[in-house]
């Protein structure tokens, strides 16, 4: 089985799952039987909610929320975003210093434009959190401000 046909048949899985699961080499197109299977066991327990709630358990309650309202970010947006996000009320912190950091710490070189986006949610947050906890800012943020799908582009 193909690529498209699979992103009709395994539904929630989206395109973007698939081609990772292929990437990690835990797949392969075109799609196998067993693959097949797996995929069918992937997509029973993504649409069951219980199963979906035991594996969010493991995550910090922090990591839980930035993760449900920016399922786009990766470990560098999360690390971005947890820096700008503890900063001590009037603290500064640049951009090209947090390049360094990244540089330091993750070993890569990361584009300025995509600091500068991080940034501005995390100081968006950061107003919206005046009062409350920051899991339950992150989860109202990512209501209002809706779908992040377009946020890269």
């Amino acid at each position: 089985m193909e690529l498209n046909t699979a992103i009709t048949k395994f539904k929630p899985l989206s395109q973007k799952v698939l081609r990772r699961l292929a990437d990690d080499s835990i797949i392969e197109f075109p799609l196998t039987d067993s693959d097949q299977m797996l995929l069918s066991g992937l997509c029973r327990i993504w649409t069951d909610e219980w199963y979906v709630a035991q594996m969010n358990k493991t995550f910090k309650p922090d990591k839980r929320a930035v993760m449900l309202a920016f399922p786009n970010f990766g470990k560098i947006e999360r690390y971005i975003l947890s820096n700008y996000l503890n900063l001590k009320p009037g603290a500064k912190l640049r951009s090209r210093d947090m390049a360094n950091r990244i540089r330091q710490h993750f070993k890569v070189e990361y584009p300025q434009f995509k600091i500068h986006r991080v940034r501005q949610a995390a100081y968006n947050l950061r107003r919206y959190s005046r009062s409350g906890s920051r899991k339950h800012t992150l989860i109202q943020l990512a209501i209002l401000e809706g779908s992040h799908d377009n946020f890269w582009t």
